[in-house]
């Protein structure tokens, strides 16, 4: 994943992009079999969408392991980027060290489909 993204408030701030971001995080939930719903009431803010994709991620792992391994995979994040990024937030909760991964990752995927479609 690059780190070159673009500054993450900014992207989710522009209105066809939040739209199509809350579109793809929907998407990516649902094919593995996980209510997505939740992103259709997510407001073009990071803290929030942050906070509602902790939420998200503790009720999964809850219930099921497997799916927060198979949400990883088709959102493309891998166990070395988690790694990477808990090495460098020791205190952080996993959930939260995953939903920015995942914020970063949709993000990235949105920007690159606009990028390359022109």
């Amino acid at each position: 994943m690059s780190e070159q993204l673009p500054d993450i408030n900014q992207g989710i701030s522009k209105p066809d992009l939040f739209e199509k971001f809350k579109l793809q995080l929907q998407k990516d939930f649902e094919t593995c079999g996980v209510n997505g719903e939740f992103s259709i009431l997510l407001a073009p803010n990071y803290d929030s969408i942050h906070a509602t994709l902790v939420r998200e991620l503790s009720l999964i792992s809850k219930s099921s392991n497997s799916k927060i391994n198979e949400l990883l995979y088709r959102i493309d994040i891998s166990e070395q980027q988690l790694k990477k990024l808990s090495k460098l937030k020791p205190t952080e909760d996993l959930n939260s060290i995953m939903a920015e991964l995942i914020i970063k990752r949709i993000l990235q995927k949105i920007v690159y489909k606009e990028y390359f479609k022109s």
